[in-house]
């Protein structure tokens, strides 16, 4: 009996202890539960911040629609923006930066015209220097990224969303992205714009995360388009050509000269360059422009292999005329031959490849703008309103340079050897040329004067930043 009685108390202290331990678990469970949770709010707790507008051209220009409002509303200099908030720089509020957006912890975002950005994230961690994120959604046109370096957050996240892709940027670098419609038109099926994207680095590094496929790591001095479906394709040096169709093999010989066609619009045309004639002069008195295949320049040559024959751009005109005429073909630059905005190119190299065969007239003429190749390229310095100022070259051949007599205002002048190829190359930015001017409206190439035998190709407009 007293035997059962100390095994009884024996199995009551076990269960006593075990309720203990039992409820001491639970009760420090409860703790640790807490505490992590506590410790995860301490971490995790973000804070709001705001970016404020600086705006650098007419307030009329510059649009911002508020988070959760379907309509744009005026702006003012200074105005702060936040999370969920729309800025909008419509197409004609200038060229250059027409407006900028200054970040809470430093970064700028400049704006061109026709852009447009929605701020999705403007958070940093509220108790500590853990986490800086920003996260930006660019809808249209051309936006600057100059991201700020020494940041005091340990984990710093730029994000740039493109549709279907996405850019992230690291911190103290500097980056442009331009969203453009394609040349061709797309139509998606979820009913939103069809962009390509221009990613570019001039310092720092970037990755470009497509919808499918590995991402893709830019460093300084390289850039990468997304196409419409949100693939990307292969780095590039971050160089831009504006001249398109340089080398005259996109069309045939009929489809350029078509573009002189005003009485038939059902004629295949040409849509890069357009070929005109003047004055008005019977048929035998005019020049013509036509295609000639030739051997990549500076050979003189004749006679090469295919992959080294080129076309070129020839301008004809026989028949000892004693009129002048000018048999000309002109370029609209930009998408849809809008113009381009060329402010954020350091360097503006434009180049071609000359040959002058024959030309009746001694040197430049009696005007010296009467010469077998002429090249004129149009532009504006830096706002829509400033009028076109242009710049003109004059390639003519002779025996020596003092053949030129008359030198026109505004003219620059090379001499090249008769019937052998010469390059003519300069850089727009450089004094004299267009050192400041922020955009360019059109290249023209042409000859002018009596009789005419002259070759161009291999024409090219790069731009750098």
């Amino acid at each position: 009996m007293p035997d059962e009685r100390l095994i009884a108390q024996r199995r009551t202290l076990r269960i006593a202890w075990l309720t203990l331990f039992v409820f001491l678990g639970l009760f420090l469970t409860l703790v640790t539960l807490a505490v992590l949770n506590v410790r995860q709010w301490y971490r995790a707790a973000t804070d709001t911040q705001k970016a404020t507008l600086v705006v650098r051209s007419v307030n009329e220009s510059i649009v911002w629609q508020p988070a959760g409002r379907t309509i744009f509303q005026g702006t003012r200099d200074q105005q702060e923006l936040g999370e969920g908030d729309v800025l909008r720089a419509l197409p004609n509020a200038g060229y250059g930066q027409v407006a900028s957006l200054r970040l809470f912890e430093g970064s700028q975002l400049d704006l061109w015209a026709g852009a447009e950005l929605r701020l999705a994230e403007l958070r940093t961690t509220r108790w500590h220097s853990g986490t800086l994120q920003v996260t930006l959604e660019q809808t249209g046109g051309y936006v600057r990224y100059d991201l700020r370096d020494g940041q005091p957050f340990q984990t710093v996240r730029f994000t740039v969303l493109l549709g279907d892709a996405q850019v992230e940027l690291l911190a103290g670098g500097s980056y442009s992205i331009g969203l453009y419609p394609p040349e061709r038109r797309v139509i998606r099926i979820d009913g939103r714009p069809a962009w390509v994207a221009d990613i570019a680095v001039r310092s720092g590094s970037a990755i470009v995360t497509g919808v499918v496929g590995q991402p893709v790591r830019l460093v300084a001095g390289q850039r990468v388009e997304v196409d419409p479906s949100g693939l990307p394709g292969l780095p590039v040096p971050a160089r831009w050509e504006l001249i398109r169709d340089g080398g005259f093999s996109l069309f045939s010989e009929a489809e350029y000269n078509n573009t002189t066609r005003a009485d038939d619009p059902t004629l295949p045309r040409a849509t890069t360059w357009q070929v005109s004639g003047t004055p008005n002069l019977p048929l035998p008195e005019r020049g013509f422009f036509r295609l000639v295949m030739v051997c990549q320049p500076p050979s003189d040559s004749s006679n090469c292999p295919p992959e080294y024959r080129r076309t070129a751009a020839w301008f004809y005109r026989t028949g000892r005329q004693v009129n002048g005429f000018v048999t000309s073909i002109r370029q609209l630059l930009g998408v849809h031959g809008a113009g381009v905005d060329v402010s954020e190119f350091r360097s503006l190299v434009f180049s071609l490849w000359a040959r002058v065969d024959y030309q009746s007239l001694p040197a430049a003429g009696d005007r010296g703008t009467e010469c077998p190749v002429m090249i004129r390229i149009v532009a504006r310095r830096s706002s829509p309103a400033d009028p076109d100022e242009e710049r003109v070259v004059c390639i003519y051949t002779a025996a020596s340079d003092d053949e030129l007599r008359v030198r026109a205002d505004g003219v620059f002048y090379q001499r090249v050897e008769p019937a052998t190829w010469a390059q003519f190359r300069v850089d727009l930015r450089a004094e004299g040329w267009l050192p400041d001017y922020r955009y360019l409206r059109s290249v023209e190439i042409y000859a002018n004067g009596h009789d005419y035998d002259a070759r161009v190709t291999n024409v090219s407009l790069v731009g750098a930043q």
